[in-house]
């Protein structure tokens, strides 16, 4: 599988991953897997790995950097987009239904306790 990363903590080894068949996140924690290098991805580098479903989360093991940066503009522009998707959302123009124009309203039902 191939994705970008979109988060990453060095520190801790660990990443999340957006895959290339726009399915569920990969979870990348590298910790596990004990990797020689001092070097982590960064969000943006665009990466190769196997993957596996535990626990229906997915997992990737074996990460294989791709492209550097390839992708550096993506985080920002994902939490751009829900910002957008916000905004629109809190300035949504309500139109309130008036009755038709010669049309009778009927007086609301009476419930009678017997």
């Amino acid at each position: 599988m191939i994705g970008v990363v979109l988060w990453s903590d060095a520190s801790d080894r660990k990443a999340v991953i957006w895959c290339e068949d726009q399915g569920d996140l990969a979870f990348l924690n590298s910790a596990d897997e004990l990797l020689q290098s001092d070097a982590f991805f960064d969000a943006g580098d665009v990466v190769q790995f196997d993957m596996e479903v535990q626990a229906s989360m997915r997992r990737a093991h074996n990460p294989r950097l791709v492209l550097e940066q390839a992708g550096a503009g993506l985080p920002d522009a994902l939490r751009q987009s829900v910002s957008d998707v916000a905004t629109s959302a809190c300035t949504a123009k309500i139109i309130p239904f008036e009755p038709r124009a010669g049309r009778v309203v009927a007086e609301p039902l009476q419930v009678s306790e017997a």
